[in-house]
């Protein structure tokens, strides 16, 4: 299974798609992966190392380039607490067992860097704005969908 997960900003329903580069406002709190583990493996795993945290504020920063050629804007996240660090490290700690494999290692652990991409559409937030998290999302990748590849959301743990 190909998966990544993410916190919208906005609500998702379950079973929502989205073709590669078209998710919403989101921060990734970890990024794509693969398992032999099956979802419920996944879930659980998600929802243990989600257990200890409540809904995250946080603020958004300076604007930066990702990617091989700098081409993906984004805008960092404050997190002088530490909070989206600490989620991070926690989903790699649960899911570590389960045998992922992080498709692009480089950003996890001390690479890790919390931010929202600006969309295709210019839909961004600005230096600032408050973020509210109060949901993480767990995304499957279907290399077989009708019309091409998808991200489906297939399950939501609330941050209580």
């Amino acid at each position: 299974m190909r998966f990544l997960i993410a916190a919208f900003l906005e609500d998702a329903a379950l079973d929502t798609e989205f073709a590669p580069g078209t998710l919403p406002l989101h921060v990734t709190l970890l990024s794509p992966a693969e398992t032999d583990a099956d979802q419920g493996q996944l879930e659980a795993a998600i929802e243990s190392a989600l257990a200890a945290f409540g809904p995250i504020e946080t603020e958004a920063g300076d604007d930066e380039l990702f990617g091989g050629a700098d081409s993906i804007e984004v805008t960092l996240l404050d997190d002088d607490e530490g909070e989206l660090d600490a989620v991070h490290r926690a989903l790699i700690q649960q899911l570590r067992p389960l045998g992922v494999r992080l498709l692009d290692p480089q950003h996890a652990g001390a690479g890790y860097r919390p931010h929202v991409s600006v969309t295709d559409d210019g839909d961004r937030v600005d230096r600032g704005e408050r973020v509210e998290l109060d949901a993480v999302a767990l995304l499957e990748r279907d290399a077989h969908a009708e019309g091409g590849p998808v991200w489906r959301l297939v399950a939501q743990f609330p941050l209580i």
